[in-house]
């Protein structure tokens, strides 16, 4: 595993590197760590580094192991997922490069043992930090102690390297919600990091909570909070170095990279997205008119292999920020609610519950009423025969964590932000002067999001509900229809008897 030793000038620039003609002689040579690479983002990221540099030295990845489950076993996990399969065929040998270390970002000194710690040190030069805990109702105390202390901890152990190249930390475009117009920079809080990170650590269970709340009637939950002071540290601790911030904004199912619709998991977005699917959305709290931003994995794992190399071009001052977004094409919440209605009729799931189809609403008492209210009987009415089929009811279940996740999105769906892209653009614009430039793609202005839509429910359909579509889906959803029709004339029947009987 041979590592590159690469002198900066007094000016901050990096010679050898501004002589680079392509990513895959970037990286050529070069050891890699990556933190989070069991996660969505991490795991692309690492398919993307394989498959694009097979000329890297080696590849650490951080994994934690879990209660019943050893590092190796996470590890097998991992490397067998169908979308290393390519990989396999073309450039078995390639994998060999990759090792797993046992670590924790939640943990003092990353959980590492002082040999894993010396080896890293010797033999990496460029880290990503991708790891965190995306929950958004996460108690303080744990958000910040895996996203803000996790980062200084990832940071601690960057700047201890022999022969560093560059860090990246993967953040997020909505780490400073609170306000409209977000600029490629690292914004400050009335508390500062070092104070949220102490009163944590000292204060107890009750003035935590205290603490949270008067948090949350600045920012949406507690994760965005965490890692808008995750990037503070970034910002304090990397300043003059070669050290990016890249805020990647909704995180989608791949447009093409590693196969059109990957997707692992069932994200606040890709939820809605299934629930929709499924027939079990009653209805959305959220603005039809606002901007929706969400961005295709692919393009945001091209962005964080890209800006690695972009920061050790001209080093300035302060840590560069890269704004990962699709507000250069802007596509409306109301607009893609549509189309994913649409796109679940025309090609529906094979286990569709109800008809497809739910309204978005702006107004917190009306959407109260009709998301609740006109389903709670129907619902219970269904769990009932489904008891009597001696099978699982689960329809009020659905309704009930339906609600949950329609609540944690609102703030999401009923605001809208204007990203600055400067960085970005910049970016896309260095990059065309490499011989490889072909491989990334960094440009969201001509994506069809109808097309990205249909892609994305055949997405959810392989990898996450792991089901063919079947022909016998479309007549289960013409009976649905049917259901749902004589159901609507049926509640308008027995409202007007109601009002006809309270009049008269």
């Amino acid at each position: 595993m041979d590592t590159i030793n690469r002198e900066t000038n007094e000016n901050g620039t990096n010679e050898g590197l501004n002589k680079t003609n392509s990513f895959e002689e970037f990286y050529a040579g070069c050891g890699i760590l990556v933190t989070g690479a069991t996660g969505f983002v991490g795991k692309g990221l690492l398919e993307k580094l394989i498959r694009m540099c097979p000329r890297i030295a080696a590849i650490f990845i951080l994994i934690r192991p879990k209660t019943n489950e050893t590092i190796e076993q996470r590890f097998k996990k991992l490397i067998d997922d169908p979308i290393y399969d390519n990989i396999k065929a073309k450039h078995p040998s390639v994998l060999s490069k990759v090792y797993p270390v046992k670590g924790d970002v939640s943990l003092p000194d990353l959980g590492l043992s002082r040999e894993d710690r010396n080896l890293l040190l010797e033999k990496v030069n460029i880290v990503f930090h991708s790891a965190a805990t995306v929950r958004f109702n996460e108690p303080l105390h744990v958000a910040v102690n895996v996203n803000t202390k996790g980062t200084a901890r990832v940071i601690e152990l960057w700047s201890e390297l022999k022969h560093p190249i560059s860090f990246v930390h993967v953040s997020t475009a909505f780490s400073n919600a609170n306000l409209h117009e977000i600029e490629e920079k690292v914004y400050t809080t009335s508390l500062k990091a070092s104070e949220v990170t102490d009163m944590c650590d000292k204060f107890d269970k009750t003035s935590i909570n205290e603490i949270e709340n008067r948090i949350l009637k600045t920012y949406p939950n507690t994760y965005t909070f965490s890692k808008n002071l995750a990037e503070q540290i970034v910002a304090s601790k990397c300043k003059d170095l070669p050290a990016a911030i890249v805020r990647p904004s909704i995180v989608g199912a791949s447009l093409e990279e590693p196969c059109p619709g990957w997707i692992q998991g069932t994200s606040a977005f890709t939820g809605i997205f299934l629930l929709i699917s499924k027939g079990c959305a009653t209805a959305i709290r959220g603005r039809r008119d606002a901007r929706l931003d969400v961005v295709p994995v692919d393009f945001v794992v091209d962005t964080i292999i890209c800006t690695a190399w972009h920061v050790t071009l001209q080093r300035g001052h302060e840590v560069k920020v890269y704004n990962c977004t699709s507000n250069a094409n802007p596509y409306k919440w109301g607009q893609m609610k549509d189309t994913m209605v649409k796109c679940s009729i025309e090609t529906p799931l094979n286990d569709t519950l109800w008809y497809p189809g739910c309204p978005m609403i702006a107004n917190r008492y009306i959407y109260n009423v009709r998301s609740v209210i006109p389903y709670v009987l129907l619902a219970f009415v269904i769990d009932i025969f489904l008891r009597l089929r001696c099978s699982k009811p689960i329809m009020m279940k659905l309704l009930k964590n339906g609600h949950k996740l329609y609540t944690s999105v609102t703030y999401f769906t009923t605001h809208e932000w204007t990203f600055q892209r400067d960085n970005c653009s910049d970016l896309a614009r260095k990059v065309k002067m490499l011989n490889d430039s072909d491989m990334v793609k960094l440009d969201l202005r001509d994506i069809d999001w109808e097309k990205y839509v249909a892609i994305y429910l055949m997405g959810i359909r392989k990898f996450i509900l792991k089901q063919e579509f079947k022909s016998t889906a479309r007549q289960r959803l013409s009976r649905l229809y049917w259901i749902h029709q004589v159901t609507k004339i049926s509640g308008i029947i027995i409202l007007l008897w109601i009002m006809l009987y309270f009049v008269y």
